[in-house]
């Protein structure tokens, strides 16, 4: 066991409409006791692909009684008022600690109004949004609602995917961006170009369990030098400050 938390911000259970890995929740306990991850925030793919009331509800069950386990309330900005419900819904439960968006699934883009008006929702609610952020058009995007909504915390989501040189420069220009470098492919050098840019303080550990074994992103920050401090804040330290997470391991 390492001396600080290890939290991965960026989990999923359940099936995805592809071929990949996937499981109930005993499929991320058991990938987590594996590759030595404390705690995990976990988003229902059910709710990101066909129906956001129902996975949440799955969600919600699956976790209760596993007190390492996490959750994000997914939203639709298609669904505005539905949504809020399901923040309302949720606000008083101490496992559900930020809201997720995916804007391939929604069918909304990030420069929707829709998905701004949603943002602004998120910001009222309080809890950081994890938003799916994948290329230069989503990343731009992201810039102005950033700065449009300055109080709510965003993690981008894969860093901007192969635009992650573009994702470390809007969060370099947006002090409420985050990143986190989940990726189905390693780019070389990102997570070291953005603790020279960013320093540690905005950078989580994300690894898209289950969808991969989180033994292979978890390996790209691990072999990225660093000093001990700043593993310490990426690894975890970072994830309990921003979620209001319990420090303890």
């Amino acid at each position: 066991m390492s001396a600080y938390p290890v939290v991965d911000v960026h989990q999923h259970v359940g099936p995805w409409p592809f071929f990949g890995r996937w499981g109930g929740i005993e499929e991320n306990l058991r990938l987590m006791a594996l590759r030595g991850i404390d705690r995990a925030i976990i988003s229902s793919a059910r709710a990101v692909v066909e129906d956001m009331v129902a996975g949440n509800t799955e969600l919600a069950q699956s976790i209760t009684g596993h007190p390492q386990l996490y959750g994000y309330v997914t939203v639709n900005p298609t669904l505005v008022e539905l949504s809020s419900q399901e923040l309302r819904r949720y606000e008083g439960n101490p496992q559900f600690v930020g809201a997720k968006i995916h804007t391939y699934y929604s069918g909304c883009s990030m420069s929707d109004p829709r998905l701004t008006a949603m943002v602004g929702v998120l910001q009222e609610w309080g809890r950081p949004l994890l938003i799916h952020t994948w290329g230069t058009g989503e990343v731009a995007a992201l810039v102005v609602l950033a700065q449009r909504y300055p109080k709510l915390r965003i993690i981008a989501a894969h860093a901007g995917g192969d635009a992650w040189r573009l994702g470390i420069a809007a969060a370099r220009s947006c002090p409420n961006l985050y990143l986190d470098f989940a990726c189905s492919m390693p780019y070389r050098g990102a997570i070291a170009r953005a603790l020279g840019e960013l320093g540690p303080e905005r950078v989580l550990l994300g690894t898209d369990a289950t969808l991969f074994d989180p033994l292979y992103v978890k390996a790209v920050y691990e072999h990225t030098q660093m000093s001990e401090a700043a593993r310490a804040l990426i690894m975890g330290g970072n994830a309990v400050r921003l979620f209001g997470l319990e420090a303890a391991v």
